[in-house]
């Protein structure tokens, strides 16, 4: 009697053999991975974010050093009072750098799960490839492998079908193997994805933390400078030193503009120019002119406009940014070339949002109101000044009524 083809002992054989191929590759994955490893995020941006909030934590931290030190000394008041400014914008930076970075991990995290959504489809068209190829191999029992050789009339069918069986065992083959790679990759791919959801998790915590930070920092300079006020309106001698040296900061600040206007050699952009602030903040503190304050008679180089801190200082007209800096009387300012020797003064802010070289349009965003430098409340100093020289800023813009 003619045994079933479905049960011959070679084409069992061939078909556990292969069998048991797909179930090792099966476990080969979990092999190469290590169950604890921990995932290692080489991304270059995020890396390079990573390394800035760790320069920025460094210096804060120095920086903390020099305030403990000067308030224990009783340093200078302007010289603590640049140290205050300077621990409130390294806070800024973290705030700004933590942001993007998680902005950053957003991006790429959807952009993983994307990938992973491919590759688990990769992995499935493979692993049915494969089960495809094993239902074949179960179907075609009556021309078993062996059978097919045993079956050759000659040399030539014998070396023919010792070629087709290897072509079709390569091709057997080069299917596991990319089952097994994409499985892999999709493993890979999974824990990246997790590493990076781990990140902004952490990064979110550490947001809030500095956020918190922020405030409790704003709420002790607000102590300090109290303090720092009291002390200075207790010396008139001091406070003659510092409005003799506000004297020579403008005699350099008149060289330095009309320097950079004389290089750019731009004509005026024309217009009428506005309020540096929201209307809203329309009261004037400090007008342009001679005040006496603290017993000594000095010059006010522009006018005072109180607001909230953080409230919005606009460009008062288009120009290129050609000063964003820092300086321990005027704090974080912005100075503005609109051409035709007119510039713009923007002073004490707690952040600035533009940089040297930045072509602005008339209310633009360009800073935040604050009180750093020689400053004790929150307002903007603003200064509209002719080749260099300040002009009475009212004859240039309407005050709000």
């Amino acid at each position: 009697m003619k045994q079933n083809a479905h049960f011959r002992p070679a084409h069992w054989i061939i078909l556990a053999v292969s069998a048991l191929i797909f179930t090792s590759l099966l476990l080969i994955p979990m092999a190469i991975r290590p169950a604890e490893a921990a995932t290692q995020l080489t991304d270059a941006t995020i890396q390079a974010y990573e390394a800035e909030l760790k320069r920025l934590q460094q210096e804060r931290s120095e920086l903390y050093a020099n305030i403990v030190s000067a308030k224990s000394e009783q340093t200078d008041a302007l010289e603590l009072k640049g140290f205050l400014d300077r621990q409130l914008s390294l806070t800024l930076e973290e705030i700004d750098t933590l942001e993007a970075l998680i902005e950053e991990t957003d991006v790429k995290i959807g952009t993983k799960q994307l990938e992973i959504i491919d590759k688990k489809a990769d992995v499935a068209e493979q692993r049915q490839n494969f089960l495809d190829r094993l239902r074949i191999t179960y179907e075609e029992g009556d021309v078993g492998y062996l059978e097919l050789l045993l079956g050759a009339e000659s040399l030539y069918d014998f070396l023919t079908r010792v070629e087709r069986i290897g072509c079709m065992m390569e091709y057997n083959i080069r299917i596991m193997e990319q089952y097994q790679n994409d499985t892999v990759e999709l493993e890979a791919a999974e824990d990246e994805l997790e590493a990076l959801q781990l990140l902004n998790e952490d990064k979110k915590v550490e947001l809030e933390a500095k956020q918190e930070d922020l405030e409790n920092q704003q709420d002790q300079n607000n102590a300090d400078l109290a303090a720092l006020q009291q002390s200075i309106s207790a010396s008139q001698s001091s406070y003659a030193a510092i409005s003799a040296k506000e004297a020579e900061v403008d005699k350099e600040m008149q060289a330095y503009i009309k320097e950079l206007q004389a290089k750019a050699n731009a004509a005026y952009v024309g217009g009428e120019f506005i309020w540096p602030v929201d209307i809203s903040w329309k009261r004037i503190s400090s007008n342009y002119g001679y005040r006496t304050l603290n017993g000594v008679r000095e010059f006010h180089r522009g006018i005072d406009i109180p607001a909230n801190a953080w409230s919005n200082i606009y460009a008062s007209n288009s120009g290129t940014v050609i000063t964003a800096a820092y300086h321990w009387s005027y704090g974080n300012y912005v100075i503005i070339d609109h051409g035709g020797g007119k510039s713009t003064l923007y002073a004490h802010a707690n952040q600035l949002n533009v940089k040297v070289g930045d072509k602005v349009k008339q209310g633009q965003v360009i800073a935040k109101v604050g009180t750093t430098g020689h400053s004790y409340g929150n307002h903007v100093h603003f200064e509209v000044r002719l080749d260099g020289v300040c002009q009475n800023p009212i004859e240039y813009v309407t005050q709000p009524q």
